[in-house]
Formats: C-alpha cells, structure tokens, sequence
C-alpha cells in the first residue's frame, strides 16, 4: 500500500439549482468535459421526484477544476441567485 504525501484539496461549490434534474443536467457539461464532479441534493432518495427539502441542489468540483467548471457552465465565483416564484410574476406583470 503506497501513502500519498500530498495534502487533500478541498471541493469547490461552483453551481446552484432550485431542482436536482437542472444540477444534472449541468454537470453533465462537466463530464463532457472530463471534469470530475459532485452533485448534492436532499430529495429524499428519489422519493420526491423533483422536490428539493432543505437546500439547493448543489455541484461541487475539485479546487483546480473550479475555473473550468464556471466557464463551462456560464456562472460566477458566487453561486446563482434564486427568483422567487411570486417576485417573477411580479415582475413579469408589472
């Protein structure tokens, strides 16, 4: 067995999403592109389709992969902001 010496890199959260299918969709771009990925989603181990309970669904990438995984995915160093479902049809009415 061979011990690596090299410190543990610490994962990156690049991308929010209200949904886990729109997280999947995005990190499919990431596999695409060869960057490895995680993506985390509290929907109840499926049970819920489409419903997230207590957060975001969220991709995570290694710390060296992060600039890629932005441009790749169109966003910011801050994750995304959320619209609220009643301030977008605010919006779109008045």
């Amino acid at each position: 067995m061979t011990m690596r010496n090299e410190p543990r890199q610490k994962d990156v959260l690049i991308a929010e999403y209200v949904y886990r299918h729109e997280a999947e969709f995005g990190a499919g771009f990431l596999a695409d592109a060869g960057i490895p990925f995680r993506v985390q989603a509290d929907d109840a181990g499926g049970a819920y389709g489409g419903m997230t309970f207590t957060s975001a669904a969220r991709i995570w990438v290694r710390s060296q992969d992060a600039e890629q995984a932005r441009e790749i995915l169109q966003v910011t160093p801050d994750p995304a902001i959320f619209v609220q479902v009643d301030d977008l049809d605010e919006q779109r009415s008045g």
